[in-house]
């Protein structure tokens, strides 16, 4: 079995990147484990709500591209 995590951004907390690094650890014997994380849309703080659908819709091709390629 494999279990992919797919994530927008990078993880810049360390404590929550060695917590992810521990259970893969664990869970390692029993499961496949993947942590992917996909780059995020760079915005300006302030949208429109075209501008934020925009944002998304590039962000979840990225996403989509990596699920497209597990399933195959």
């Amino acid at each position: 079995m494999l279990i992919q995590i797919i994530a927008v951004g990078k993880l810049k907390e360390k404590y929550l990147v060695l917590g992810i690094q521990e259970y893969a650890k664990r869970l390692s014997p029993y499961i496949k484990f993947q942590m992917i994380e996909v780059a995020d849309e760079k915005a300006p703080d302030t949208l429109s709500e075209a501008e934020v659908s925009i944002v998304k819709e590039r962000e979840g091709e990225r996403i989509l591209a990596h699920v497209k390629r597990a399933r195959m």
